[in-house]
C-alpha cells in the first residue's frame, strides 16, 4: 500500500480507525468530535477493550457538552483516559502504536452522517504519526480530565439551558 491514501467517505473513515484500532498493540490516541465517538460507539467500530486488556493504553481527547455526558461516560467505563478540550474543533485523527494514521481537518459534529463526504488522510509514516502525536501531546497537556468536565457541567446545568 502507498504511504498515504485518501478516504473520500465518512463510511470508509470509520472502516479504516476500525483497522488502525484492531491492528494497534501499544497505544491508540484520538481526538474526535464527540458525534463521532458516538457513530464509533454505535457500529461498535472503536472497540478498544481488547487493547485495553492486553495493557494498552488508550487516550483520546474531545470536546463535549452536556448532551454527550452519557456517552462519555461510556467511554470512561471501558478504559479510556479522557479528556476535554475546546481546541482543535472540527479537527479529527487517530493513531495507532504512533505510526499508522488517519487525520481530517473540517468535521463538524452537526453534518456529520454515514453519507458525509469527508477528505481524510490514512498515513502509514512514522514521521506523519510522530507529527500527529506531537499535536496530540500539547492538546492533552492543556486539556482536562473528562471526569472533571462533566463535574463542571452538571453543576452548570439547569432544566431550563
Amino acid at each position: 500500500m502507498a504511504d498515504g491514501t485518501i478516504i473520500t467517505h465518512f463510511i470508509d473513515a470509520l472502516a479504516v480507525c476500525s483497522c488502525i484500532v484492531e491492528s494497534a498493540h501499544n497505544e491508540i490516541c484520538y481526538i474526535a468530535p464527540p458525534s463521532l465517538l458516538v457513530f464509533g460507539s454505535r457500529f461498535d467500530l472503536l472497540d478498544t477493550k481488547t487493547l485495553i486488556q492486553k495493557g494498552g493504553l488508550v487516550r483520546g481527547i474531545a470536546n463535549f457538552s452536556h448532551r454527550y455526558i452519557n456517552k462519555v461516560q461510556e467511554i470512561l467505563d471501558k478504559g479510556t483516559h479522557l479528556r476535554y478540550s475546546s481546541e482543535r474543533q472540527g479537527i479529527f485523527m487517530l493513531v495507532g502504536d504512533g505510526y499508522e494514521s488517519i487525520s481530517a481537518a473540517g468535521v463538524f459534529p452537526e453534518s456529520l452522517s454515514i453519507d458525509t463526504p469527508i477528505v481524510a488522510l490514512w498515513n502509514f509514516n512514522p514521521a506523519y504519526g510522530k507529527f500527529l502525536m506531537s499535536a496530540f501531546e500539547s492538546t492533552w497537556e492543556r486539556s482536562i480530565p473528562a471526569r472533571q468536565r462533566i463535574q463542571e457541567l452538571l453543576a452548570a446545568w439547569s432544566p431550563d439551558n
